[in-house]
C-alpha cells in the first residue's frame, strides 16, 4: 500500500498514540516475559475454570512464551517505529481477542485476576476491561494510518533491532523457566516479612457489602436492602439473600499462608517466630519431581543436617505421597501441607528453596541452582554475596538494548508552531 499523506496535527496525534500503545504492550509482555511460569499457572487456572481439566503444563507453558514473546515485540516495534503496519495489526488482534474475553471474565469471574500485568501490577477484572475499551480504538487507529509512518532504516537496521528486543524477551524467559525470575513481583520475595505482609493495618479500608433481601407477599416478589425493610409489616414472607461485595476494602499482601503439620495442627506462627534460619523446601507437588531433584533435595537434608539446620518440605501433596518421597529419597522428611496455590507463587517451579528466620525471607533458589555444600553454613549471608553475579545479567540486557538504540540511530524532531 501506498504511503498515506496526513495532516502535521494528525501525524503528531499518531505518533504519540504509537507510543503510548507501545509502551503499553512493551511493559505487558515483559513483566510476564520475566515469569513465564506464573504466566502458565494463570492460563492453566482459566483451562480449569472452564472445565477444561487435565490439560499438560508443557501445553500452558507454551502458550505462555508465545503470548509473551509476541505481546513484547508488538510494543517494542511500535514504540522503535519498525514495521509499525505489521505491529498496529498485531496490536488490534490482541485486542480484538482480549477485549470480549475481558469481559466474559469480568462477569462471570471464573479467576480473580486477570493476569494480564503478571503479578507487578494487580488490577481487577472490571478495570482490565475498561483498560482493554480504552486502548481499543487506539489501536483502531493506528491500523487504520498504519501506512503514515515513515521509517528512514534499512531493512536490514529493523531486522537487527527486533533480532535485539527477542533476544531481550528470551533472555528474561530463559532465565523464568530455569531459575526464579530476574525481577520478583511475588509477595515472597527476597526481604518480605511474611507476618507482615499478612497483618491488616487499623486503618485500612474495611469491605463494604450490600445485601439485597427477597420477600413475598400475595403472590408478588419484591426486593428490598437495610433502607426499606419493611420490619414493621408481618404480611411479607422471607424468601431469600444475595450479598454482593460493592468494595473489597484493604488486601493483604499475603493472606492465605497456613502450614500444617503430619498431626493437623496449624504451626505457621510457630515458624514464623522462630528465630533461626529456616530452610524450607517448597515443591506444590511431589509426584512431579523427578529422580535427580529428589536426589538434590536428599543431598540437602544432609547438609542441613550437617549444618544444624532445620528443614521441612512444603507441599500441598497427601500423606501417601509425602511417604512415598520418602521411601524414593531414602531419607525422613519433616512435611508441612498448604495451599497448592499458595506454594505454586512462592517458588516458580517442581521444588525450590526458600531461607526464612523470624518470617524474614532471606534467601530463595531454584532447585537448578542450589548452592554449593559449603555455603550452607549461613544461608542469608551466602545468598548476599552470590546475589552480586545477578547484576551481570541486567548489564547485559542494558548493553543490547543501548545497541539497539545505536543502530536505530533514532532522531526526534520537534516543530513547534507559533501563531502570533
Amino acid at each position: 500500500m501506498k504511503t498515506k499523506n496526513v495532516s502535521a496535527n494528525l501525524q503528531m496525534i499518531l505518533e504519540v498514540v504509537r507510543v503510548i500503545v507501545g509502551i503499553l504492550f512493551i511493559f505487558s509482555g515483559i513483566v510476564k516475559c520475566v515469569d513465564p511460569i506464573g504466566g502458565a499457572i494463570k492460563i492453566e487456572d482459566y483451562f480449569i475454570a472452564w472445565g477444561l481439566t487435565g490439560i499438560p503444563m508443557a501445553v500452558c507453558t507454551t502458550l505462555s512464551v508465545i503470548q509473551n514473546i509476541l505481546e513484547f515485540l508488538v510494543g517494542y516495534a511500535l514504540l522503535f517505529n519498525i514495521f509499525v503496519p505489521l505491529a498496529s495489526i498485531g496490536a488490534l488482534l490482541f485486542m480484538i481477542i482480549f477485549t470480549p474475553l475481558t469481559l466474559y471474565i469480568a462477569i462471570a469471574n471464573p479467576v480473580s485476576d486477570c493476569g494480564c500485568f503478571g503479578d507487578a501490577v494487580k488490577i481487577s477484572n472490571w478495570q482490565t476491561f475498561y483498560k482493554n475499551l480504552f486502548f481499543l480504538p487506539l489501536t483502531v487507529l493506528l491500523v487504520i494510518f498504519r501506512n503514515c509512518f515513515k521509517s528512514d532504516l534499512k531493512r536490514w537496521r529493523k531486522l537487527a533491532i527486533l533480532f535485539l528486543g527477542a533476544l531481550v524477551g528470551f533472555m528474561f524467559m530463559i532465565k523464568g523457566l530455569t531459575d526464579e525470575p530476574v525481577f520478583d513481583f511475588r509477595p515472597y520475595h527476597v526481604g518480605a516479612n511474611i507476618r507482615e505482609s499478612m497483618t491488616i493495618p487499623d486503618d485500612a479500608p474495611q469491605a463494604e457489602y450490600k445485601t439485597t433481601f427477597i420477600l413475598e407477599k400475595n403472590g408478588v416478589f419484591q426486593e428490598f436492602d437495610e433502607n426499606n425493610y419493611p420490619y414493621n409489616d408481618s404480611t411479607w414472607t422471607y424468601v431469600d439473600t444475595h450479598t454482593e461485595v460493592i468494595d473489597e476494602g484493604y488486601i493483604p499482601p499475603i493472606k492465605d499462608f497456613t502450614l500444617i503439620d503430619k498431626y493437623g495442627e496449624v504451626v505457621t506462627d510457630d515458624l514464623l517466630n522462630t528465630e533461626e534460619q529456616l530452610v524450607l523446601v517448597v515443591s506444590p507437588k511431589l509426584n512431579e519431581v523427578d529422580l535427580d531433584e529428589a536426589k538434590k533435595v536428599a543431598h540437602l537434608k544432609e547438609v542441613c543436617d550437617n549444618n544444624d539446620l532445620r528443614l521441612y518440605i512444603l507441599t500441598a501433596s497427601t500423606l501417601d505421597l509425602q511417604e512415598a518421597f520418602s521411601v524414593n529419597c531414602k531419607s525422613d522428611f519433616d512435611y508441612l501441607q498448604g495451599d497448592e496455590t499458595m506454594l505454586k507463587t512462592i517458588v516458580r517451579a517442581k521444588a525450590g528453596i526458600i531461607v526464612m528466620q523470624k518470617g524474614n525471607i532471606v534467601a530463595k533458589y531454584h532447585i537448578n541452582h542450589i548452592p554449593m555444600d559449603k555455603d550452607w553454613k549461613n544461608p542469608a549471608a551466602t545468598y548476599l554475596r552470590n546475589i552480586n553475579h545477578s547484576y551481570e545479567q541486567y548489564l547485559i540486557i542494558c548493553i543490547i538494548l543501548a545497541l539497539a538504540l545505536v543502530i536505530s540511530n533514532i532522531k526526534v524532531k520537534f516543530t513547534i508552531h507559533k501563531t502570533l
